[in-house]
């Protein structure tokens, strides 16, 4: 058997390609890995994976692409839909704990933030591969422990339903409500419906209020 069927095949996705480029010569000059399709949108990753297997997917958590609906907490439910038996390692900028236990809710299995030196990514990698659950890197660890380490104290302390999170989120980025409705397939008052609710259980009043906490609790 020869090295390259021995080592770990991955396909790599973000959509910045200085990131994308230092990620993949990262993992292809570790042992044992090899970096084996790569791609700047959520829809290309969905296209390298039809044609192209591996063991392992490390995608960005949040793509600018020409399908809008597969970034975010979208398409690691369709990633994990698609191919339940395909880790999934995410690599993010997000700090809000209510998304990083909805993505630890989805079965990824590992998350790890891109504000951390590479090195991380290959220990998370590592993790995930071994061990059941997910591989939370140290400063993910870290980021839940202080907003409450377990999926119950979560809950208490964070009343946005995934739905109202995900709004939230799409909002703050910028996005309008119509916006939003195209992007997660909702109708526009089902959408404006979940921004008020949203608005209510966080006791804020205005649009402003409503990105400024987005900011403040790490939703970008």
């Amino acid at each position: 058997m020869t090295k390259a069927t021995q080592d770990v095949r991955i396909v790599v996705a973000d959509d910045h390609p200085v990131v994308l480029t230092a990620i993949s010569d990262y993992l292809d000059n570790l042992p044992g890995f090899r970096v084996v399709a790569k791609a700047a949108t959520g829809a290309g990753l969905i296209d390298a994976l039809r044609d192209t297997e591996c063991e392992l997917i490390i995608t960005d958590f949040s793509m600018q692409g020409d399908v809008e609906d597969e970034d975010g907490l979208r398409l690691v439910s369709r990633l994990r839909r698609l191919y339940p038996a395909t880790p999934v390692i995410v690599f993010t900028m997000v700090t809000n704990g209510g998304i990083l236990h909805q993505l630890a809710q989805l079965g990824v299995a590992g998350l790890i933030g891109k504000d951390e030196p590479i090195p991380a990514l290959g220990e998370v990698c590592r993790r995930a591969l071994a061990e059941p659950g997910t591989a939370l890197s140290a400063r993910i660890a870290e980021r839940l422990a202080k907003e409450g380490s377990t999926v119950d104290e979560f809950q208490r302390n964070q009343p946005l339903s995934p739905r109202e999170l995900e709004v939230v989120r799409l909002f703050a980025l910028g996005l309008s409500v119509t916006e939003i409705s195209k992007r997660l397939n909702r109708s526009v008052t089902t959408v404006a419906t979940q921004k008020r609710a949203a608005m209510r259980k966080l006791h804020l009043e205005s649009n402003a209020d409503l990105i400024r906490y987005a900011g403040e609790h790490g939703f970008a």
